[in-house]
């Protein structure tokens, strides 16, 4: 493998223009990979405003008939004023989109799929998403774990990883965290990560947004230079500088979702002054363009009809019918595939007509027989990242473990020295009440505000092929465990040492499993309603009421045994009553006798088992009340997997 290494952060001109000639006279040997779309639409629907279950989806039309063609070796900017549909189209063409789609995306004359696009694509956000508490490196480490092919060796792996940053210029920050990175190092990190497969198709959106213009054109140059080593890029600009807007090779000027123009950088200029629209030598030729193609505010319709003159100009001029004649061309040689049913269908064999058939083969065998790490190895590296932040994050995690604590002593002080009497049963059974009620708000919600957080960047890594839902979800359900025991241990210890309950070590670690079993399902609870919903705000918004009616019957507000059938089934879906009634079996089951006032005209309960029955409890539930804090932990968990797996199928990425 041969890496490219630029000392400087800009190429000269001269420098350019021989490297133009070299890949020139490549191309002439051997042609690369060519992208087209034709006849492209895409409408995407919108959720109207309104009540929850009351919502409509209402359908919008992004773009409309919409042409081009990416070669290998070409820089393709694609620009337009804000709103003209540009995100949406490069979303569409690297199959990256969810929404409704019509017409023709084809990879050297056959029709593609996402997975075949996700094997020989990468795509640079706009906005990168990653967990910040990992250095460059380790992030690095990460992504080639998982999106290289598994039968690299180690070391072949580390000398692509080195490159990649010598190249991009990111080797004296390899152990910075990513939070800690600026705004170029990071657009430079994220093409870095897409690299690392070295696909022949290269997607890039607003790769200057945010940064500075030496920045900005660095990161345009880095895309140059590898465009010229026979990747086809494609990136969405927004207004770049004049400097910036050369480097590009063509430019593709969308405006409200149609085609405005479509040709080489220094045509653009040649098919405005023909419409009589002259860029003034002192204006930057792609702010004038787009200048061109907005739509002013209080000017809306007559901006409109010349937005739509301008595309039917370019629809009938000699630019329009070389980028048919070329998009005709390419339909008409179909060299790669032997058929397009077997791309839809994940058999990509490789059967070429022509005297070049061999070297196209390796030129794109290598990424489709990219072997992916099993989901055992997806889980490993899962975990290992769920570890390095959980480890880098450690005093905000013991933070919220101090007030945890603080919880415990703060709910324990006032039932110092509990005494087992006739006025003491509602003291230990409101003690009882808080213990588990306070762990169950606690883990439930800590995992609301901390797992919603994860999710843009789980349905980005799902879509980018990179893991299954299914290890990702089991990651989260493991790293989560631990904490769950040890935290809850931590603050039952507290309690039953300041509060004196009845029982030895034992009895301790027998009190201690409900409670723990209380952490575990709150936090499965939790994990349902933060995948289910995109906001913590909705998912807590649902879950009060829920938490309301379990709460009801946790067995202190009601006395369950009096409860009319038709509603004394809901205890079974209450993780306060489960755990409430276990821990409150395990204090009462060990006192025989509790001493009656003097007055006899004053009610007595005079056993723990009375107790019990005085709440609705039954003495021989443990058992049954494990068995249902369990299931409420399972089929949480079951049911986040599948919100999980509906919203990464269903919800837009990008």
């Amino acid at each position: 493998m041969i890496c490219l290494i630029v000392n400087g952060a800009a190429m000269s001109s001269h420098a350019l223009g021989r490297l133009d000639t070299a890949v020139s006279v490549e191309d002439n040997k051997r042609e690369g990979l060519t992208l087209t779309w034709r006849d492209l639409s895409v409408w995407v629907k919108k959720k109207r405003p309104g009540l929850l279950w009351n919502r409509e989806d209402e359908s919008t039309q992004i773009l409309d008939n919409v042409n081009g063609i990416a070669k290998s070796g070409s820089l393709l900017a694609i620009m337009g004023a804000s709103g003209a549909g540009k995100t949406t189209l490069l979303a569409t063409i690297s199959q990256r989109i969810k929404g409704e789609v019509t017409g023709h995306i084809l990879v050297n004359g056959r029709p593609v799929d996402s997975n075949f696009m996700t094997h020989v694509s990468g795509f640079v956000p706009q906005q990168d998403l990653a967990v910040e508490s990992l250095t460059v490196k380790e992030h690095m480490e990460f992504m080639a774990r998982l999106m290289m092919d598994s039968r690299t060796r180690t070391s072949s792996r580390q000398h692509r990883i080195s490159c990649l940053l010598s190249e991009l210029g990111l080797t004296k920050c390899k152990h910075t965290k990513l939070s800690a990175l600026s705004g170029g190092e990071r657009k430079r990190l994220s093409l870095a990560v897409q690299l690392l497969t070295n696909p022949p198709l290269l997607f890039c959106d607003e790769p200057t947004t945010g940064l500075d213009s030496y920045s900005a054109q660095s990161v345009v140059e880095k895309l140059r230079e590898f465009a010229l080593q026979g990747k086809a890029v494609v990136c969405t600009i927004h207004q770049p500088a004049s400097g910036i807007f050369d480097l590009f090779t063509h430019v593709l000027l969308l405006a409200s979702g149609r085609v405005a123009f479509y040709g080489e950088i220094s045509a653009a200029a040649r098919h405005f002054t023909s419409l009589n629209m002259i860029c003034p030598q002192t204006f930057s030729k792609a702010e004038f363009y787009i200048s061109q193609l907005a739509v002013r505010p209080g000017k809306e319709e007559e901006c409109t009809r010349k937005i739509q003159w301008i595309c039917d100009e370019f629809e009938s001029s000699p630019y329009s019918h070389e980028l048919e004649e070329q998009l005709s061309y390419n339909d008409k040689h179909k060299y790669f595939f032997k058929a397009a049913p077997d791309l839809s269908q994940n058999k990509w064999s490789a059967s070429l007509s022509d005297s070049s058939s061999s070297e196209k083969e390796d030129d794109f065998q290598k990424f489709l027989s990219i072997r992916k790490p099993r989901r055992i190895t997806q889980l490993y590296w899962l975990m290992w990242r769920n570890v390095v932040d959980i480890y880098r994050n450690g005093p905000q995690n013991l933070l919220r473990v101090g007030f945890y604590m603080l919880i415990a002593l703060l709910l324990a002080t006032p039932y110092t020295n509990l005494q087992v009497d006739q006025e003491g049963i509602q003291n230990v059974q409101g003690l009882m009440y808080l213990i588990i009620t306070e762990t169950i708000f606690t883990f439930s919600y800590s995992v609301f505000h901390t797992f919603p957080g994860e999710i843009p960047i789980l349905l980005r890594e799902i879509a980018n092929g990179l893991y299954k839902p299914g290890p990702y979800y089991l990651s989260k359900m493991i790293v989560l465990l631990p904490r769950s025991i040890v935290e809850s241990l931590m603050y039952t210890t507290l309690i039953f040492w300041i509060a004196g309950l009845e029982g030895g070590f034992r009895d301790f670690i027998f009190f201690c499993i409900p409670v723990a079993m209380s952490a575990i399902s709150a936090t499965a609870y939790g994990c349902v309603m933060s995948a289910a919903f995109e906001s913590v705000a909705t998912a807590t918004l649902v879950s009060v009421p829920i938490e309301f009616v379990t709460l009801t019957f946790s067995g202190l507000f009601l006395q369950l045994g009096d409860l009319p059938a038709r509603i004394s089934w809901i205890r079974y879906v209450s993780q306060f009553y489960y755990g409430t009634e276990a821990i409150s079996i395990l204090q009462w089951e060990q006192i025989d006798h509790i001493k009656c006032p003097d007055d006899p005209m004053k009610p007595c309960i005079s056993s723990g088992r009375e107790v019990l029955e005085n709440y609705g409890y039954q003495a021989n539930n443990y058992s049954l009340d494990m068995f249902g804090l369990l299931s409420i932990y399972c089929v949480s968990h079951i049911a986040g997997f599948i919100a999980i797996v509906y919203r990464s199928k269903k919800q837009p990425i990008y």
